[in-house]
């Protein structure tokens, strides 16, 4: 959903920069936010004052792979007051004349105070925060913190000098001023921001004011505009610093007001995004007008980054959800929410990062309550933080084990007789092609059985690995780990084996290692471990650490600062005729197998294994993981549809992400 700037806002800009000329010498493209520090008294020569001004950068933007643009900065005119000016005798004065400009303008002003008009009231609730707050700031002037409103109201309109002839509604309105002041610390070296959004007339006021133009600055601010619908989980949100995190941030030399990166790929890239501000000096006349700047630096805007998401394929990736997970929803409304990831498995570049159902940046805020509340959870990033048994997806993984450990080779022939019974009468696990048709698949090898996803060829495969040796593969995979990928709040998961039933204060029995053989028992990953897990297959062993930077440019030239190299973080030991009889097995999966009805007529070759994870209610979690094209594979692409049933359902929609994927390579 792109916003553009109206026409109008030009044209404001100039009449407003003409007004403020007798102020403000300096505000260059909106770059510029002037706020004076301490007056510097024994430089006063000839009734002219050297002031420090403060410039705040403008944050880098955001683009995807092919330089489309996805987040930029949209400038806000905004009053800053300043405690230069701001003097004790003239405080109530200036901020009365500035509420009522405020009102004359439209521009509403709603403190925090937690005291009602007259007759004065408290609005917090007894043990409440606010009350806390407020507690604290009459001890700061000296007040008894127990006193009820109106007699703390009266207090602090002596404490701030408030005059006798203002009336209740104004000494309110002062106060709240006051108290906010308070609340941010404001300082020397901490203006307060006293208006968010300033029209042209407001400002041209203000600078006509002798009395305002002392203490009320002008200058710009800029706020976050998204380019795009899609993206929701990925790019993130920048807002106030969280109050728990403010020591941290100043210690880094963040201002009280600084707005930063709360999640997603602005949390992620803070630093990097975050510019430099700058510090003038500057030879102001003595009622504030800055005359010429004599040196210093001026703000240096943040790095732009490139993310390695493909915005057509992410956009896609999305659509692929949406679309199939409604449909499904239309049969049952058990089916819940999804994810789709993909990625190049040549260098671990995550190329879509989709969570279904997601939300709208541009309007978060009004919007947050609404999805706090929604028990789809639209808010969780399922691709990253959505924990799945992976089903027959990890019977790949316990191929591997098998054949790179000597346990079986691709000749070795299992017979599947539909039940399991080498634990008779304990375990009597069943195959699902005997549970839905009461048939069996015979005689198999490992290709064979990873086509035909056969249950019983991977019981018997487990209980000759072992739960150690396919827990060791398991995570040489990264499965049940972190990834590693830049984003904030990944999940880790679990590979099943006895020290996680031991922290239960369970046992672990020999049934529960032919389950995790299967993708079963305690095993849970991400959607993204999902993926590299099938891109380290295909790709012939390499496990990259996947990640979303793809580079960082100079926001004024473009040019390339830094280019991200893929890691590798594992590697898993393939011989060629073990690898080949693995793939094999996948390429029969989407010709032959479980997925043929999807991909029989596709027009490039796919490896692909579907999954069905059982879960406690409803119907199963539907798991796809493929990679294409089958001789060179370029993507590795892994859907999970919640409560979606079968491999198949799954396998649709990552169909329709490999469509976007080809499509885009035609053009």
């Amino acid at each position: 959903m792109k916003r553009k700037v109206p026409a109008a806002f030009s044209r404001l800009l100039f009449l407003a920069l003409v007004c403020l000329a007798g102020f403000i010498a300096v505000l260059v493209s909106l770059s510029g936010l002037y706020t004076p520090a301490q007056a510097k008294s024994e430089a006063q020569e000839n009734a002219r004052i050297v002031l420090e001004i403060r410039t705040t950068a403008s944050r880098g933007e955001i683009y995807d792979r092919n330089g489309i643009k996805l987040v930029s900065n949209e400038p806000h005119f905004t009053l800053m007051l300043s405690q230069f000016g701001f003097d004790a005798d003239k405080r109530v004065q200036i901020l009365l004349r500035a509420l009522k400009l405020l009102e004359a303008h439209g521009v509403p002003y709603c403190d925090a105070m937690p005291v009602s008009s007259a007759p004065f009231s408290y609005t917090f609730e007894e043990g409440s925060a606010q009350e806390a707050r407020f507690a604290r700031f009459l001890s700061y002037r000296g007040l008894d913190p127990d006193l009820d409103a109106f007699e703390a109201m009266r207090a602090l309109c002596v404490s701030y000098l408030v005059p006798a002839s203002c009336t209740p509604e104004e000494a309110r309105a002062v106060m709240g001023v006051f108290y906010d002041l308070y609340q941010s610390d404001f300082s020397a070296s901490n203006p307060y921001l006293f208006v968010k959004d300033a029209d042209g007339g407001l400002l041209a006021e203000v600078c006509e004011d002798p009395l305002l133009r002392t203490c009320l600055t002008c200058g710009v601010r800029y706020e976050r505009r998204y380019e795009t619908d899609a993206l929701s989980h990925v790019l993130g949100r920048v807002g106030a610093i969280p109050a728990e995190q403010i020591g941290a941030y100043r210690a880094r030399g963040y201002a009280y007001s600084a707005r930063v990166g709360l999640d997603g790929a602005e949390a992620a890239f803070e630093e990097l995004l975050r510019g430099t501000d700058g510090v003038e000096t500057a030879a102001c006349l003595a009622d504030g007008t800055v005359e010429r700047i004599l040196s210093g630096e001026r703000a240096v805007s943040g790095k732009n980054i490139r993310l390695t998401i493909d915005l057509p394929l992410q956009i896609a990736a999305e659509n692929a959800l949406k679309t199939h997970i409604e449909a499904l929803s239309r049969e049952d409304d058990a089916v819940g929410g999804g994810a789709a990831v993909a990625l190049d498995v040549r260098t671990g570049e995550v190329l879509a990062f989709a969570s279904y159902p997601d939300y709208d940046l541009a309007d978060f805020s009004a919007q947050y309550a609404e999805l706090l509340e929604d028990a789809r959870k639209p808010l969780v990033n399922r691709a990253l933080c959505g924990l799945y048994a992976p089903g027959s997806t990890f019977k790949m993984c316990t191929a591997t084990a098998a054949l790179s450990d000597g346990i079986i080779t691709p000749d070795t022939v299992i017979e599947c007789t539909g039940i399991y019974d080498h634990y008779a009468p304990d375990y009597l696990y069943r195959c699902w092609i005997y549970s839905e048709r009461g048939q069996t698949h015979g005689l198999l090898r490992v290709d064979e059985a990873l086509s035909a996803s056969c249950n019983v060829f991977f019981y018997e495969t487990g209980r000759l690995c072992g739960i150690e040796r396919i827990a060791r593969f398991a995570r040489l995979f990264g499965l049940g780990e972190k990834t590693g990928i830049e984003l904030p709040g990944e999940a880790a998961g679990v590979v099943a084996g006895p020290e996680v039933r031991q922290a239960r204060g369970l046992g672990f029995y020999p049934g529960d290692t032919l389950q995790a053989a299967i993708g079963q028992s305690d095993t849970l990953c991400t959607p993204l471990q999902l993926a590299c897990y099938v891109a380290s297959v295909v790709n012939g062993g390499t496990r990259y650490v996947p990640h979303i930077l793809l580079r960082t440019e100079n926001a004024q030239t473009g040019a390339v600062l830094t280019q991200t190299q893929p890691e590798t973080a594992a590697s898993i030991p393939y011989t060629k005729e073990n690898l080949d009889a693995i793939l094999s097995g996948m390429r029969a999966v989407t010709s032959d197998g479980t997925a043929k009805r999807v991909f029989e007529d596709y027009p490039v070759a796919v490896l692909g294994k579907s999954g069905s994870a059982q879960v406690s209610t409803g119907k199963a979690n539907a798991i796809f993981v493929l990679a294409a094209p089958a001789d060179e594979p370029e993507i590795a692409v892994c859907v999970v549809l919640e409560h979606g049933g079968q491999g198949s359902n799954a396998a649709l929609a990552a169909r329709d992400i490999l469509d976007a994927y080809f499509a885009g390579k035609e053009e």
